[in-house]
């Protein structure tokens, strides 16, 4: 099988002739900064390192690195034509400010990537004046339509990794603060319902550029939205039903119509009191599945959901197992989450989240030689 048809056959719930494998591509599934040039020394490959994710640090993994992986998924790079921002540093620290007008900060000693620090209307709480102004929808770098017509003639399937802003619930904090955010939408605040109104058409105006350069060669459209903590949800699932919901399957619907892609979503955290609701808001793949997770265990997930959802994901937890574990332990957890959940298709195997920086390199190729080992149905 190619490699398009492989990931298309386990998103339509069916075994292929193996397990896919996603490390650099999708959503949330790639590599840090500072652990690829190592990788890049261990397989002996010698090339420039660009960076692909300013705020997360992240590399952009070459062809030649993931051909050598034999990864089965491409993403184009970079899809969203030039994108302002401000950028400076002080002594201990390296600022951005994004589109958003939120200011992000990674210290310079022992900092591995941007943390959010102030959103400009954080603190406003109480004004009735809706003073804030939406950026402008980026255009689309008209060039990696040919970068993705070229993967489409090899036989990989196309993934969209960037998109407009962030999720309905994760955006509002950027342009309010957390505190603030979650007050709004507790209060039903008209401000937030109008923030999301915003939200949806720009990322509405965002596929319709995408679709317009893409045309047919999008195979999956990636959108985000951290709905867990590491111990259960962000917000009652109430909430969630009656807020937010609403928008992910206008927006969803939206995308399946203008692209024919299939929905990818990336929400960390215990997100499995939300699974039946994105799954009828008409989610296809669910990404990280975070397995640590409270309530994320992978035989109830595939049990209870792998009929109607694929899981993108959930290959190695990356919290404690992939930076420190030992490669038997790494080997016996890549086989244990593999049987689990390959059975009848529905899964692509990726780490949970962005692989950091403080995993070792033996412990990586532990992982991958283990999936190389496992990846047979």
């Amino acid at each position: 099988m190619t490699p398009k048809e492989r990931v298309m056959a386990v998103l339509s719930h069916k075994e292929a002739d193996r397990v896919p494998l996603d490390i650099g591509a999708a959503q949330s599934c790639g590599v840090s900064m500072r652990l690829y040039p190592k990788l890049l020394e261990y397989f002996g490959l010698q090339e420039n390192v660009i960076c692909c994710h300013k705020i997360s640090q992240l590399a952009l993994t070459s062809e030649t690195f993931m051909k050598k992986l034999e990864c089965d998924v491409r993403a184009p790079y970079p899809v969203l034509g030039k994108v302002p921002s401000e950028e400076w540093e002080d002594p201990e620290s390296f600022f951005i400010r994004d589109i958003w007008g939120t200011v992000l900060r990674m210290p310079k000693k022992g900092g591995h990537y941007y943390d959010m620090v102030s959103a400009p209307l954080a603190g406003n709480l109480d004004s009735e004046e809706n003073i804030y102004a939406f950026p402008p929808v980026p255009d689309i770098n008209t060039e990696t339509a040919v970068q993705a017509r070229k993967y489409q003639e090899a036989g990989y399937p196309v993934v969209i990794r960037e998109q407009f802003g962030n999720g309905f619930l994760q955006n509002g904090p950027k342009v309010y603060g957390y505190e603030d955010w979650m007050m709004m939408l507790a209060l039903n605040d008209r401000r937030a319902d109008g923030f999301m109104e915003n939200l949806l058409e720009g990322k509405m105006r965002y596929w319709d550029k995408a679709a317009a350069v893409f045309g047919n060669t999008i195979d999956i459209a990636c959108e985000l939205d951290d709905l867990g903590t590491q111990n259960g949800p962000f917000i009652d699932p109430q909430m969630l039903r009656k807020k937010i919901k609403p928008y992910y399957k206008k927006l969803f619907d939206y995308i399946r119509k203008t692209t024919k892609a299939k929905i990818y979503m990336h929400s960390c955290g215990s997100v499995v009191k939300f699974i039946p609701d994105l799954i009828e808001a008409g989610v296809d793949i669910l990404n990280p599945v975070q397995i640590g997770a409270a309530g994320m265990d992978p035989v109830y997930l595939k049990k209870e959901y792998g009929k109607d959802i694929v899981f993108w994901g959930g290959g190695i937890d990356t919290q404690k197992i992939l930076p420190n574990g030992k490669p038997s332990e790494i080997r016996d957890h890549v086989k244990r989450n593999i049987e689990i959940f390959s059975k009848d298709g529905g899964f692509v195997f990726a780490a949970v989240h962005n692989i950091q920086s403080d995993v070792p390199v033996e412990n990586f190729i532990a992982m991958w030689e283990a999936f190389l080992e496992f990846r047979n149905y």
